[in-house]
């Protein structure tokens, strides 16, 4: 039935959509219905490194996701005559993504050796896993299922084409009042393409990166929330068009967090060896055949989405001011708390609940989990843009402030040294002559106060030569962020726990080689393993594009290059063949050093082609 719903669906989005129309359902056109739809194939542009799992090759189909987004407006203001504005909105967006039924084929060959090596949940320590429940990576789009229609639960209980109420909201204005009521996305950071400054609401980070590999409006995750904006006054010196908003998502009905790509199992997996490579390289095979077998049974590495629990504590609000001044100048200064974008990690207390070392005949497995997690933080942030003659063109400047924003420290995230500290393991290691001090279990999640700023400047200008009909549209930023807390207390932050890659995969992240059985109990975190953070981190990023044949044919060129060495060029070819029927060609090169924002990700570099069809 799925392959059948598989043809189905790509010849619809194939055929040329001639009779597609604007459907209302009255004649005053109060109640309207749209709907989009795509189908989008990548496949990838060249062969892999080796840190990137699982390892592909040229030409090779790592993405099909055909994607469903229903919507529906109602317009019911001379239905009443109390409010100036009385609207709703509900819109729906549907995935599939075939690449684990019909694609290349190591990628459900590694969705069915991890198994149940992945848990989600809200609870303080890691739930055992289940070897012997597959977790269905055609659905990590929802494995945070919709708060209001479902509990979090199995991500094993959605359906094989998952939905999600993407927006579902009520709008009321009355006099300077506007109210919007339901599920939306607020959005007061730029966002050119990549979201370093948008940060309001999560991001699905399961294609990577949002604005290269993904739409950054699509990848958005829309939140419960009350959202308010009142006019203050239209005139008062040299400010105008004075406005405050305010917004509450109430923990306690949503705290849905930013997901990201399943390990080892996806086309945008984040580089990391295989479990058992890494098993290896922590646990010598010297030390492992005369000790930690006989003691500790099997060792399975597990990964824990730890999502935050739902309570008001959890909460996520903002209140922004804003006002045109000196009739130039649009202005606004913000506050809001949110969850950061990108989890961090942490090690979470070695489980020996299973171990023959606790309990004598037992097979395991010992567990080494690491946590993923979500961190509220602080938002502080002003921005401006005007007009400047000089220039010919609009110049931008915002600039935040994230106070507490969760970060990584390796020593502190995965010290590996403490797993020597459990009760059991502390024991054995006293009977072999080596002390091991008590303390502490688990890793800690340290804090970090990150300032992050944008300069854009964007204009319309003219080349004959290249096109004698149309402008050329050029929108172009400088993008930076500086760690105060490294700069003053000399804390050497890295990079999100990535470990820096090697000719065969990634480091250990420990010091591994040489370790005997007599000297195990000098295992410890090598910090210089993980990726670095430098203290000021910047890239440029600029687009530009034009329209040919009356506005069919639109081809863009995007560039992201990071002072350190990374960069991104996604070239784009638009064609339009009906008002109803789009087709988009994508060519994303990516390379440079493996370094911060995406450097992770150098070897993806890939084509697509997506049609898309709109019922407008």
């Amino acid at each position: 039935m799925r392959w059948r719903w598989v043809a189905a669906a790509s010849l619809a989005m194939l055929l040329p959509a001639r009779s597609v129309r604007a459907f209302y359902l009255d004649a005053a056109r109060d109640f309207e219905i749209r709907a989009r739809f795509y189908s989008e194939a990548a496949v990838a542009a060249e062969h892999s490194e080796p840190q990137t799992r699982p390892a592909r090759a040229p030409f090779q189909l790592i993405e099909h996701r055909n994607f469903f987004n229903p919507e529906f407006e109602g317009r019911l203001t001379r239905h009443q005559s109390f409010f100036d504005d009385l609207s709703f909105r509900f819109a729906l967006w549907g995935f599939y993504d075939g690449i684990y039924d019909y694609g290349a084929a190591q990628f459900d060959r590694a969705r069915n050796s991890i198994k149940g090596r992945l848990s989600f949940g809200h609870t303080n320590t890691a739930a055992i896993t289940r070897t012997d429940t597959l977790i269905d990576l055609r659905k990590q789009y929802t494995y945070q299922p919709d708060p209001v229609l479902g509990s979090y639960g199995d991500p094993g209980d959605v359906s094989d084409l998952p939905f999600r109420i993407n927006e579902a909201y009520v709008n009321f204005a009355k006099g300077p009042l506007f109210v919007r009521v339901g599920r939306q996305a607020i959005s007061w950071g730029e966002s050119d393409t990549i979201g370093l400054l948008d940060a309001n609401n999560p991001f699905n980070l399961t294609l990577a990166i949002p604005g290269v590999f993904q739409d950054i409006d699509e990848a958005r995750i829309p939140l419960w929330t009350l959202r308010t904006t009142y006019n203050l006054f239209d005139s008062w010196g040299p400010f105008s068009s004075g406005f405050v908003e305010g917004y509450l998502v109430p923990g306690s009905i949503d705290t849905t967090v930013s997901q990201v790509p399943i390990p080892l199992a996806s086309p945008y997996s984040p580089p990391q060896d295989d479990p058992q490579s890494l098993i290896a390289g922590l646990i010598p095979p010297s030390i492992g055949e005369t000790l930690v077998r006989p003691a500790l049974g099997s060792i399975q590495l597990g990964l824990y989405d730890h999502l935050p629990s739902r309570s008001m504590k959890n909460s996520r609000y903002g209140v922004r001011l804003g006002a045109l001044i000196a009739r130039d100048y649009t202005t606004s200064i913000w506050y809001y708390r949110t969850f950061a974008n990108q989890p961090v990690p942490r090690f979470l207390p070695l489980d020996l609940s299973r171990a023959p070392i606790v309990h004598p005949g037992a097979h395991g497995p010992t567990q080494l989990v690491t946590e993923l997690h979500h961190g509220l933080e602080d938002v502080y942030g002003a921005a401006t843009s005007f007009f400047s003659e000089k220039l010919d063109g609009i110049v931008r400047a915002e600039m935040e402030y994230f106070v507490n924003e969760p970060a990584f420290i390796p020593n502190e995230n995965i010290p590996f040294e403490r797993s020597l500290r459990a009760p059991a393991l502390r024991k054995l290691l006293r009977s072999l002559g080596q002390n091991v001090p008590a303390g502490k279990l688990d890793g800690d999640i340290p804090r970090a106060d990150i300032l992050r700023f944008e300069l854009g400047f964007d204009r319309f200008f003219f080349f004959r030569p290249l096109n004698p009909s149309n402008s050329f549209t050029w929108v172009t930023a400088y993008v930076g962020q500086w760690n105060l807390s490294e700069t003053f207390t000399g804390e050497d932050y890295r990079f999100g726990g990535q470990q820096k890659a090697t000719d065969k995969g990634t480091r250990v992240g420990a010091n591994t080689a040489g370790l005997t059985l007599q000297t195990i109990g000098k295992l410890h975190t090598v910090a210089s393993d993980f990726v670095d953070l430098y203290p000021y981190e910047s890239f440029v990023q600029t687009h530009l594009q034009t329209d040919y044949m009356h506005g069919r044919l639109t081809p863009g060129l995007t560039a992201i290059v990071g002072l350190d060495g990374v960069y991104a060029f996604p070239f784009s070819l638009t064609y339009r063949y009906s008002d109803s029927m789009i087709v988009d060609l994508k060519y994303v090169l990516l390379g440079g050093n493996f370094n911060f924002p995406f450097g992770f990700f150098r070897d993806r570099s890939q084509l697509s082609a997506r049609v898309t069809l709109l019922l407008n």
